[in-house]
């Protein structure tokens, strides 16, 4: 996957200090500090239920932390694929979640998609990421968890983002 820089951030993206959580008695998070910077790449590796999507939704600013404070960087442009792919609507097509999106449509032009500044065909762009035409027309609902995956980033691709979150991107 071909990705381009997004604008121009600040140096300083996210910086959590002494950030906690808890639900009821059960502890996800203890006093915690996190600062990442402009071209830093993070990984939270961890077993199901350790608490990596809550932490993740606290550093994006989806989630209040319990205690702590969680800054984020001027200028950012944050790109968040979640694990229930929810950008995706399930009722849509393929072909209508790209071309619905006004970011990414062509003015005018309901079978093209503007990536990185150049206008594609709605269905060659999906073959990029090896949809066949019969999948572009297909609802998001009937594609497997790895193919609501491509389509999220398909959904996503042309933007230019900083920065990008992936929760469970091996799905």
């Amino acid at each position: 996957m071909a990705l381009e820089d997004g604008p121009q951030s600040g140096k300083r993206v996210i910086e959590a200090k002494g950030i906690a959580k808890s639900f009821g008695d059960r502890v996800i998070l203890k006093p915690f500090d996190l600062r990442v910077q402009r071209g830093e790449r993070i990984a939270f590796v961890g077993p199901n239920g350790a608490g990596k999507t809550t932490l993740l939704k606290m550093l994006t600013g989806e989630l209040q932390p319990d205690e702590g404070t969680v800054v984020l960087g001027t200028g950012l442009e944050m790109a968040v694929f979640d694990q229930t792919r929810s950008a995706l609507d399930p009722n849509m097509t393929l072909w209508e979640s790209l071309t619905g999106d006004a970011d990414m449509r062509v003015s005018g032009q309901a079978d093209q998609v503007m990536v990185r500044g150049i206008p594609k065909h709605v269905v060659g762009y999906l073959k990029e990421f090896l949809f066949s035409d019969a999948q572009a027309r297909a609802p998001v609902q009937s594609l497997s968890g790895g193919e609501k995956s491509a389509a999220a980033a398909g959904a996503n691709h042309g933007a230019q983002f900083q920065p990008l979150v992936l929760d469970e991107p091996d799905q």
